[in-house]
């Protein structure tokens, strides 16, 4: 891609399991903006064959992010599947804009439902363009969703990024965060890629985009009524027209639940019948790639190259020592075959290490849920929890 082209493009990241719903978002784009070229990256194999007979497809891999093997081996040994994905999210962006002035992330369960004229115009002055979950208030009492929502995932949602030239500072900046930070860790107040992004509109002058259309999802439904109107969507008393839909957490074998992360079913939240012929539309279209495509493909990373399964746990203690060891002897990979018996020799020494972070999370947790008798060790033993508490402090810092 070292053609320079003027336009915009869109993008999307997926493991190979996750493929149906990438190339469901692709025809979505090619039926509401057939000239806009789409890359998929899939960060756990090979599939440039899906560009075949389909037009303006580019499919990338891990080769394609401009960062060393040992490297993205590093990640995908830290992370899990869905920490890999968001983590490599501004070095594919960055890529993109070596080629085109401004690139547009999309999460793979998205659809675009009608096409996105806003952006060209918002990504030129303002360079990063991102959404918030919620334009209004929730109404004290909800018993569908709160506010808390907000400080527990982040102000935005990063199903949708845009970024511009102008916006290059900010991924350099985002990246130096995920590339070792991008974690599902409510004890440390870390939620893999967005809750950093509540930090860096900040800095870097990100524009929220207030517009109903964009990045309707399952948590802001009950603000954004769909109807349809002749050949539109609408969105919302304002009258938007509804542009992207995500379909976060969206189970094709039941569209009638909305999302299996809400305890709620789409009767109980909405009484569109547009977005249930839309949710019904997208169902019928992930199961028939699911079947052209064939069996699922398991996530690449989830063994090492011996073929051993690997923990959430031995992720994180290999993240600590890759760490506390980054001036040191480097870490052998996982997934590389010549590194096997070096890993498993680091695995086999990292058996009683795990329990020491394990005991770390649990002293944590334990000050907040109990409270009381955390103050009465403090006074108690005052000695010891001073030994503790440095203890505990030097085990966070090692794991932001």
């Amino acid at each position: 891609m070292s053609e320079i082209r003027l336009a915009g493009v869109y993008c999307t990241i997926v493991a190979q399991n996750y493929l149906p719903q990438a190339l469901a978002l692709y025809e979505s784009v090619r039926k509401h903006e057939p000239e806009r070229d789409f890359v998929l990256l899939v960060v756990d194999g090979d599939r440039r064959e899906l560009e075949l007979d389909r037009p303006r497809l580019t499919v990338l891999g891990r080769n394609d992010l401009g960062i060393e093997a040992i490297e993205y081996d590093y990640l995908a040994m830290i992370y899990d599947v869905v920490e890999l994905s968001t983590s490599v999210k501004p070095l594919l962006l960055r890529q993109l804009l070596n080629t085109y002035e401004q690139a547009i992330y999309l999460d793979p369960d998205m659809q675009v439902v009608s096409p996105l004229v806003e952006l060209e115009p918002a990504v030129r002055e303002h360079g990063v363009v991102l959404t918030p979950h919620f334009l209004k208030p929730i109404p004290p009492g909800s018993s569908y969703i709160s506010e808390v929502h907000s400080l527990t995932v982040g102000v935005h949602n990063l199903g949708f990024c845009a970024v511009g030239r102008g916006g290059r500072d900010f991924l350099d900046w985002w990246w130096a965060h995920l590339e070792r930070e991008c974690l599902i860790y409510p004890l440390l107040g870390m939620f893999v890629d967005q809750k950093w992004t509540d930090v860096g509109a900040n800095y870097f002058g990100a524009h929220s985009l207030r517009h109903a259309g964009y990045n309707v999802g399952p948590w802001n439904l009950l603000e954004r009524h769909i109807d349809r109107d002749t050949s539109q969507f609408i969105v919302g008393e304002d009258g938007h027209h509804l542009r992207l839909l995500h379909f976060s957490g969206f189970n094709a074998n039941d569209p009638e639940a909305i999302s299996e992360r809400l305890n709620a079913d789409m009767h109980n939240v909405t009484d569109s019948a547009a977005f249930r012929d839309l949710s019904r539309d997208y169902a019928r279209t992930v199961l028939r790639i699911e079947r052209e495509l064939g069996s699922t493909v398991p996530y690449g990373f989830n063994r090492d190259s011996r073929g051993k399964s690997i923990s959430k746990r031995l992720r994180r203690q290999y993240r600590a020592d890759l760490l506390s060891s980054a001036s040191a002897t480097p870490l052998p990979s996982a997934f590389a075959p010549q590194a096997a018996e070096p890993f498993s020799a680091w695995r086999r020494s990292a058996r009683v290490r795990k329990l020491g972070l394990a005991a770390g999370d649990l002293a944590i947790a334990a000050k907040y849920a109990l409270p009381d008798t955390f103050g009465w060790f403090k006074r108690t033993f005052p000695k010891r929890f001073k030994s503790s508490r440095e203890r505990l402090l030097s085990a966070a810092n090692v794991r932001r």
